[in-house]
């Protein structure tokens, strides 16, 4: 009992580094661009104002990447997964038994993250009476991959109407496998283009930076007066609304 605490505590203090490495990331990545903005923008301290926006739209960023990589991970964690189902099915064994032939072949992989935790909940909801399906529902309401619930739902059906369930898992499976082949089809068709978005964010930065460092009298107009500080806010504000109107073009699900 005692090393199971043990085991649970450790699993925590690396899910609290992980989020915390990535958050900690985004604030100083925002704080960089607001100090970027407060001196290239208006250089005056008061430019600062805009630090909270720069740090909040760069956390909102990182978290989104990075549930869009928690998605991924875990569908793709989902169809090995399956993959180790089908196979014990293959060999004779029923679904129960099945999924914890598919754990162990999970385990062979290395793989010892939140998807094995979610894998043991259900395990454990089955031992205490749960259905099948029912656990593989309940499993679905804190899941990201989508695939997962509908997984459940054809699961559901078959089950009640005497459906062949290895074939559910067969066609799930190879539909999750035709999902990941299309959006990494995507992912280098806009390769280029997501390149070319990331150096045009930046060129506004840049040229702020050339004509200061070489022309600095060409933008004297522009700061500290109240028409200049209130030009520089409105195109800042535009460019805030062409970055993400950027990333949602750029953005892929499937």
């Amino acid at each position: 009992m005692k090393l199971r605490k043990e085991k649970t505590r450790n699993k925590k203090r690396r899910r609290k580094r992980r989020n915390g490495k990535w958050l900690w990331g985004a604030i100083g990545k925002g704080t960089g661009v607001g100090i970027l903005v407060a001196w290239l923008f208006f250089q005056s301290p008061y430019g600062l104002i805009w630090m909270p926006v720069c740090v909040v739209s760069a956390v909102i960023r990182a978290r989104a990447e990075t549930r869009q990589k928690d998605k991924e991970k875990e569908q793709q964690q989902f169809a090995e997964f399956l993959g180790f189902v089908k196979e014990a099915l293959h060999v004779g064994y029923s679904l129960e038994q099945a999924i914890g032939e598919a754990k162990k072949g999970m385990l062979t992989t290395g793989e010892e993250d939140s998807f094995l935790e979610a894998v043991n909940r259900m395990q454990y909801k089955m031992q205490l009476g749960t259905s099948v399906e029912a656990a593989f529902s309940e499993w679905a309401t804190e899941a990201l991959c989508e695939d997962i619930g509908d997984f459940a739902e054809v699961l559901f059906i078959a089950k009640r109407t005497g459906g062949a369930v290895q074939q559910v898992i067969t066609n799930t499976e190879r539909v999750i496998r035709d999902k990941q082949d299309t959006m990494r089809y995507i992912r280098s068709v806009l390769h280029s283009k997501a390149y070319e978005a990331g150096v045009l964010k930046g060129m506004p930065f840049a040229m702020l930076l050339y004509m200061q460092m070489f022309l600095p009298g060409f933008l004297e107009p522009l700061y500290h007066n109240p028409m200049g500080i209130g030009i520089m806010s409105v195109v800042l504000l535009l460019y805030f609304v062409l970055c993400y109107a950027t990333d949602k073009v750029t953005s892929i699900s499937v």
